[in-house]
C-alpha cells in the first residue's frame, strides 16, 4: 500500500470519528486530518492520540499490535512541520551521487 493509500486510510477513519456526536477529541482528530490533508507529517503523539480507535477496527485487526499499526502507517508520521515526501530513493538517502 502505498503512503498516498495509507493517507486516505486515516482520513477515512478520522472522518468517521468526526462524525461521532459524543466524541471529546474533534479538535485534536480535526487537526490531524489537516495535517494529513495538506500534506504534513503527523506527530507519534497526535498519532498515539487515535490508536486506540484504530486498533478496533475490522478492517486493520490484522496488525496485531499497536506497534504493528505504528509500522504500517509509519510513513505518515514524522517531524513536526515536515513536509511528506514520496519520492525518495537510494541516492537522495544516500547521497550516491557524490560517490560517483
Amino acid at each position: 500500500m502505498t503512503t498516498d493509500q495509507k493517507r486516505k486510510l486515516l482520513i477515512h477513519y478520522l472522518n468517521l470519528y468526526l462524525s461521532k456526536k459524543e466524541l471529546r477529541m474533534k479538535p485534536v482528530i480535526r487537526d490531524i486530518k489537516k495535517r494529513l490533508t495538506d500534506n504534513i507529517f503527523i506527530t507519534l503523539r497526535q498519532f498515539n492520540s487515535v490508536i486506540k480507535f484504530l486498533e478496533r477496527e475490522t478492517e486493520l485487526k490484522v496488525f496485531r499490535s499497536r506497534d504493528d499499526l505504528r509500522v504500517f502507517f509509519g510513513p505518515l508520521i514524522g517531524k513536526n512541520d515536515s513536509r511528506i515526501d514520496n519520492s525518495y530513493n537510494l541516492e537522495e538517502i544516500f547521497n550516491i551521487k557524490d560517490y560517483k
